[in-house]
């Protein structure tokens, strides 16, 4: 009988307890009173299959190997639950956009059960599964075609979050609240955690008498990535809850549609990097003619000076669908709605700080008046659209005036 050693024992306790802290984080993820259901619902998911991964060594040694090819689909789940999770920020996933991604978890419990019932007939006694059964191609292949797989899923993950990260500014005019950084961790995270496996699995062909220690080790990474999701996650606003009441089928369809200009326009590859542009068709009429009604409400009614301004309030102020005022936007004035927006903030904080009678003004008192709602926003977008922060800004000035 194989007795575990005390680091066996350490590590098995550790994901004991990440396992079950998993399933309690997933429960307060998913029944949180401030989240959004439908978004939450695949990263409760998504970690509760990332604990049946972490429990999957304690699971295989209780059921034995011989009988243990229903667990092995298992760390095909993770993958899918992600890429869904990262899809809900911007639509609706219903069964019919879900299930395809599972065919493949169902699929390979097939040739599992075979290579398992197989080499289970030869070694019906053996507490650890042979070596030489790891070892065996068909064993290798459905062994690492799972965390390949996993990889692909975070390729697939990182478009739709570059997709969202480009949409979004589509929409909003302040996206300070709806911060991806913690998402990014999330999707890179898994590629770490899916990765450690190339590493572990052959390093268990290496060295058979550390299998089961080799597992846990590899199974552990997962425990503090469980603990930083659900914080992170908690924390992570999404459209939906920035606006609420609002029209979720006319979002998605601005959403898509400002992703369809972005690829037809060529404006970046999938790492962010700007490729050619597309030569863009000419603008009709109708499309002209909302882009002078939005030149009004901005530059007449200073409607860039509400600091959260979405592209749905000015639809609703010109009364026509949102859709219609992105499209005009990206084909008419070749911007989107955030850096629009933000110009006219800009260039109205540039004034203020030219101006004599605002000298006394603060940095953050002239971010206000123009449209900002905090001094960090004010001090990133103006950078971006000047290259300077706003007080390098007015010190430069300065300096020119005194020198003159």
């Amino acid at each position: 009988m194989y007795t575990l050693t005390v680091s066996e024992n350490i590590l098995k306790m550790v994901c004991g307890l990440g396992v079950l802290q998993g399933m309690l984080l997933a429960a307060l993820i998913y029944f949180h009173p401030k989240g959004d259901k439908s978004v939450n619902f695949f990263l409760a998911l998504f970690i509760i299959s990332v604990s049946a991964v972490i429990a999957l060594p304690y699971l295989v040694q209780t059921f034995g190997w011989q009988h243990s090819f229903f667990l092995q689909g298992i760390p095909l789940l993770p993958g899918p639950f992600l890429y869904l999770y990262i899809r809900s920020f911007k639509e609706t996933i219903t069964l019919k956009k879900a299930w395809p991604h599972f065919i493949l978890f169902f699929v390979w419990l097939i040739p599992t059960y075979y290579n398992i019932a197989k080499f289970s007939k030869l070694y019906p006694g053996a507490e650890m599964i042979p070596v030489e059964v790891l070892r065996r191609p068909t064993t290798i292949l459905l062994v690492m075609g799972r965390p390949a797989i996993s990889v692909i899923y975070y390729f697939l993950a990182r478009r739709e979050l570059i997709r969202y990260q480009r949409s979004i500014r589509h929409l909003f005019s302040e996206t300070s609240r709806i911060d991806l950084n913690w998402t990014r961790f999330l999707v890179n995270g898994f590629l770490i955690v899916a990765g450690v496996f190339f590493i572990t699995f052959p390093l268990i062909l290496t060295l058979p008498d550390k299998v089961f220690l080799l597992l846990l080790v590899s199974m552990a990474v997962g425990v503090p990535y469980i603990y930083m999701a659900t914080y992170l996650g908690i924390k992570q606003y999404t459209i939906w809850q920035v606006q609420p009441g609002i029209n979720k089928e006319a979002t998605e369809a601005t959403i898509q549609q400002a992703e369809e200009i972005e690829e037809n326009n060529g404006t970046h590859d999938t790492n962010g990097q700007k490729t050619k542009p597309v030569k863009p068709a000419p603008i009709d009429n109708r499309l002209e003619l909302l882009v002078q009604r939005i030149i009004v409400l901005m530059e007449e009614e200073k409607l860039y000076q509400e600091a959260e301004l979405t592209l749905q309030q000015v639809a609703a102020k010109l009364q026509v669908p949102s859709y219609q005022v992105s499209q005009a936007l990206n084909e008419g004035m070749k911007k989107n709605f955030y850096d629009v927006v933000n110009n006219y903030r800009v260039e109205n904080a540039k004034r203020l700080l030219l101006d004599e009678k605002s000298r006394n003004y603060t940095i953050l008192s002239i971010g206000f008046e123009a449209g900002f709602n905090s001094k960090t926003t004010f001090n990133t977008v103006f950078k971006k659209f000047t290259g300077t922060t706003p007080t390098e800004f007015r010190d430069k000035q300065n300096a020119l005036t005194t020198a003159s």
